[in-house]
């Protein structure tokens, strides 16, 4: 397994891929720029019929989220998640024009793996440019990132993404219910997933290559210090200096007081509840001295008539909690450790308001599923190579889901 500097160290620099001529277009990407503003506004106003309704859903206007300010705050923040290894954002290039966006984001170092996201103008999309965009991103991705799994979560309905997932070689792993808000609602999800071992011999580009659809190897060329330094002040004069002053002012003034999103939840110190038989079931967040503030993950000791019945993991640093269970494979604590996972699934939906909660299951503990069933979870499918064990393999997962 690559050492965790190759997924932060690779992403921090400027990136550039291809080009790679297919359908008599030359298509590269390179890191996203604050000058291309005006090309992604127009192309993103143009297509809003077709990008919106599968699109994360927001309390602004479209208009609001196409706007200079809007542009430039997302463009820093962008910025300071690639500095941090959390993730890259690409421009695509056709032909050298602004065509479209690719996403590796979030980037879990952890277990090395990343979600990608492609967008399209749409007299751009056909002929093989997106195959060959998101075939350049994945292979960045496996070979200089060392990520071991790039995922697609793809809304139930959009039939191009899902055939574009399909012919990028990703496979169907689950359907998640409600899993994500898009287009002002939440929409059933399919998580379309690929992992480096199942990756084509070269890469995904040189399969591209091999069956007629590309035509040119991939090249990269670094640019030289010049011109980066001249694309940089380009960049800085198409976007209106006067504009990307006072915003990044304000953005890096207020980013000490705003809230890190893993921390939001107001996950409780303890629950407490009893069994048919009056016994007290309880679950109480371990305290430890060396958490850090920002840690996304809460443990909690469960115990039941005062004998300890394992551990419940909550991860909040993805749109929905995320469970991981510790619990006793006793057969007959299965009902209680069942009664204190739904506590705390009820505590999320009833006081947090929160519609989904995930859980990941080692499909070795063969206790869990009864466990899990029990409280209310359902299985949605098998995650490949989704996690990192003790032993630094990579495993796969069962995917549950509270709805």
């Amino acid at each position: 397994m690559p050492p965790l500097a190759a997924v932060t160290g690779s992403a921090r620099g400027r990136i550039e891929l291809g080009p790679v001529l297919v359908a008599g277009h030359r298509v590269a990407l390179r890191t996203t720029a604050l000058s291309d503003f005006q090309d992604w506004r127009a192309i993103r106003l143009r297509d809003r019929e077709l990008i919106e309704p599968y699109w994360t859903s927001s309390a602004l206007s479209w208009e609001q989220r196409h706007s200079r300010s809007w542009w430039i705050r997302e463009f820093l923040r962008q910025r300071r998640a690639r500095a941090a290894g959390r993730a890259v954002q690409l421009s695509v290039l056709v032909d050298g024009d602004f065509a479209g966006q690719c996403t590796l984001a979030p980037i879990d170092p952890r277990n090395h793996s990343a979600e990608l996201g492609i967008w399209l103008d749409s007299r751009r999309a056909g002929h093989g440019v997106g195959t060959v965009a998101g075939a350049l991103t994945t292979d960045f991705g496996f070979q200089a990132l060392g990520l071991h799994r790039i995922t697609a979560p793809v809304c139930v309905g959009n039939h191009s993404a899902r055939g574009a997932s399909a012919r990028g070689g990703m496979s169907l792993e689950a359907v998640m219910i409600r899993a994500l808000s898009v287009g002002g609602q939440p929409r059933d999800h399919e998580l379309w997933a690929v992992t480096a071992d199942t990756a084509p011999t070269g890469g995904y580009v040189t399969a591209l290559i091999a069956s007629g659809t590309a035509t040119e190897r991939i090249s990269v060329h670094p640019p030289s210090a010049f011109s980066r330094m001249a694309e940089h002040w380009r960049a800085v004069r198409t976007a209106a200096p006067l504009s990307v002053l006072l915003i990044a002012a304000r953005y890096y003034l207020g980013a000490p007081l705003r809230r890190d999103p893993a921390n939001t939840l107001a996950l409780p110190d303890g629950l407490y509840t009893h069994d048919t038989g009056n016994h007290p079931i309880s679950l109480r967040k371990h305290q430890s001295r060396l958490r850090s503030r920002r840690a996304a993950s809460t443990r909690y000791e469960i115990t039941a008539a005062r004998r300890p019945l394992g551990n419940l993991l909550v991860d909040t640093a993805g749109p929905h909690p995320r469970l991981t269970l510790e619990l006793s494979p006793d057969p007959a604590d299965t009902k209680a450790a069942a009664t204190a996972l739904q506590l705390l699934i009820d505590y999320t939906r009833d006081e947090l308001r929160l519609d989904r909660v995930e859980a990941f299951l080692d499909p070795a503990a063969t206790h869990l599923p009864a466990i899990a069933e029990a409280a209310g979870l359902h299985r949605e499918g098998v995650l490949t190579g989704a996690r990192v064990g003790p032993d630094g393999r990579f495993r796969d997962v069962e995917l549950w889901a509270a709805i």
